[in-house]
């Protein structure tokens, strides 16, 4: 299953609208995951965009795209995530 075909599975399914969201990345995972990137059209600015970020299963024998998160964000909030995250073997 292509990236388009992923986004296409997703817009038919109701779980995001092409509409209102812009796929900008999509990302296959080696465990039969996929990350894709959405960039809201109608909400934010270039300057300040708001993004919606899908984890879902491809579930290949049923021709279908599952999702299983999603968070919607801001660029400020991934800055504040970013500063939070311990880096491997460092404490709080």
């Amino acid at each position: 299953m292509d990236a388009k075909q992923i986004v296409g599975i997703l817009d038919e399914k109701g779980e995001v609208s092409l509409d209102t969201w812009k796929a900008v990345s999509v990302k296959k995972n080696k465990d039969g995951t996929v990350d894709v990137l959405y960039k809201n059209l109608h909400v934010g600015t270039d300057e300040d965009p708001v993004f919606l970020w899908i984890y879902a299963n491809i579930v290949e024998e049923d021709w279908d795209v599952r999702v299983l998160e999603r968070i919607t964000f801001k660029r400020e909030d991934l800055a504040w995530l970013l500063r939070y995250v311990v880096k491997k073997g460092e404490g709080l």
